[in-house]
């Protein structure tokens, strides 16, 4: 189920909120209905007395994420990026097991002509929305809440769903990242493609900078390479919200390269991690920094 492609590396901040081309309304959803004493009843049973705030799980994760972050960096302790790294994996879990709000929003079918020859819609059809990050991959917003959906977009309908129903379906569509509750910072939350079949499973996944097959993965790499001394991996993207590629990669650079000899190494080298498997298949985005050894 997992969705196989190379890392990228070089994958641009991608800003939050609402796509250019939607516009936010009122008070009430696409369909005309006020949002006021809502719930989830008419869904499903398993979301019967649902009133759409924010399941305190998930809440609480995404909080103890940002605390995690902001004290791994900017100089991060082992004790601080192991606890980020819990922190994060936790963050997942509660993710797997929490109700999201998947967004649907009305989109013109087809048109006609008015008798003084305006033209109109002749009907609505609603769809899931997609959006599209810098480096080009697809991202699905889905939502905590119907606050923060509300605040995202104000006409967009919820459609309450398990926290793995909506990885299956993004990883089904080959949809690489979901965000969650994109527009309103303190909450967001990013799944990457190399998370979805755990969020889907409910399995526990560490972030791909503190697993050590992936640091043993790029150490293989550098086997017999004496212009590299040490690596090491990073947080790139500490809060995961999607603002940065995943995985710093630092490489400690040996005396002697000039600007043109360290692009050809780091050409090689991506290159060699490119065809590894297990960074392949762990490695959403990365970033290379070298360092003077």
């Amino acid at each position: 189920m997992a969705i196989k492609k190379l890392p990228s590396t070089g994958d641009a901040p991608r800003s939050t909120g609402v796509p250019e081309s939607l516009v936010p309304g009122g008070a009430a959803d696409s369909a005309g209905f006020p949002w006021a004493g809502r719930t989830f009843e008419h869904h499903e049973t398993a979301f019967a007395g649902d009133d759409g705030r924010a399941p305190q799980a998930f809440a609480e994760a995404v909080e103890r994420l940002r605390g995690a972050a902001r004290a791994a960096t900017p100089h991060a302790t082992a004790d601080a990026l192991a606890e980020l790294a819990e922190a994060h994996a936790e963050a997942l879990l509660a993710l797997s097991a929490s109700r999201v709000l998947i967004p649907l929003l009305a989109e013109a079918g087809g048109t006609g002509l008015t008798p003084d020859g305006r033209t109109v819609d002749k009907s609505q059809e609603l769809s899931i929305v997609t959006v599209a990050s810098p480096d080009g991959r697809t991202v699905m917003p889905v939502f905590s809440s119907v606050g923060t959906m509300r605040a995202w977009h104000a006409e967009a309908r919820p459609i309450p769903v398990p926290g793995p129903q909506a990885a299956l379906a993004a990883a089904q569509e080959q949809t690489e990242l979901i965000i969650v509750d994109p527009g309103t910072p303190e909450r967001e939350f990013g799944v990457r493609r190399t998370q979805l079949e755990a969020v889907a499973l409910g399995e526990r996944t560490a972030p791909a900078w503190a697993d050590p097959r992936v640091l043993d993965a790029f150490r293989a790499s550098l086997a017999g390479e004496d212009r590299v001394l040490g690596i090491a991996l990073l947080p790139g993207d500490p809060q995961a919200r999607l603002l940065a590629p995943e995985t710093d990669v630092v490489l400690r650079i040996a005396a002697g390269l000039d600007r043109a000899a360290l692009g050809g190494l780091v050409g090689e080298l991506q290159q060699r991690w490119a065809r590894d498997a297990v960074i392949a298949a762990r490695v959403d985005s990365l970033r290379v920094r070298p360092v003077a050894g």
